[in-house]
This record gives C-alpha cells, structure tokens and sequence, in this order.
C-alpha cells in the first residue's frame, strides 16, 4: 500500500491534526503581532520565542486553518452520506447508488471498501 493511500484512510485525524494545529498557531502568532504587550507572562515568552517568524506562523496557519478545516468537513460528510446509503436494504436503491458508494469507499479507505463488498454480498449485487 502506498503512502498516499495509508495518509488518505487516516485523513479525519490528518486533518484534524492540521486543524488543532493551526489554531494553536494562530493564536500564539495573533498575541504576538496584536496583544504583544497585554498578555501575562508565560504566553509573552511563548508569543515571543519565534520573533518576527510569527508573522510567517500566522498566514501559514490561516492556510492550514482552511485547508485542514474543508478536508475534515469533506471526511465527515462522505462518511455520514456513505453511512446513509449503507442503509437500505432494496437492491434496487443500492444498485441506483453504488457508484457513489464505491467512490465514497475508495476516498475513505479499505475498511469501507469491504463493508461494500460485504453489502453486495448480502444483496446479491456484482
């Protein structure tokens, strides 16, 4: 399996990562170009460790606020709706939506690859 799949059915935690991440530097970089000089000491020494980098921490952070944010929106939304077409048990309505389902599957990983291998089965469908 390679890396780029074993990355894409981890991609809720990875972008969950990037998320919290960004957040944390967002905030750390925000108190050092805007609060500078209100903020109790210990989140002083913290704001101020990387200097003037603070102003790169920032729009990198705002850029992986975004992209972290929408990947993780993405993951749990393809989830809800492969979940939700999972569902049924008419052949029919599984037939209509299998080519949404496989191609959910396949972006969320092996493990929701064979609970649709194992849902043809039950229903019969190739």
């Amino acid at each position: 399996m390679s890396f780029v799949r074993k990355i894409q059915e981890k991609m809720l935690i990875v972008a969950g990562s990037i998320f919290a991440l960004s957040i944390v530097g967002i905030v750390i970089s925000s108190v050092y170009v805007f609060f500078r000089d209100a903020v109790p000491g210990f989140m002083k020494d913290i704001a101020m460790a990387p200097g003037n980098w603070n102003y790169w921490i920032m729009l990198l952070s705002a850029f992986g606020l975004m992209i972290g944010g929408w990947y993780f929106y993405d993951v749990v939304k393809k989830k809800k709706k492969f979940e939700r077409l999972m569902k049924t048990n008419s052949r029919s309505k599984f037939t209509k939506n299998l080519s949404d389902l496989e191609e959910i599957a396949w972006y969320l990983g092996k493990e929701y690859e064979q609970r649709l291998e194992e849902k043809k089965r039950t229903l019969r469908v190739k």
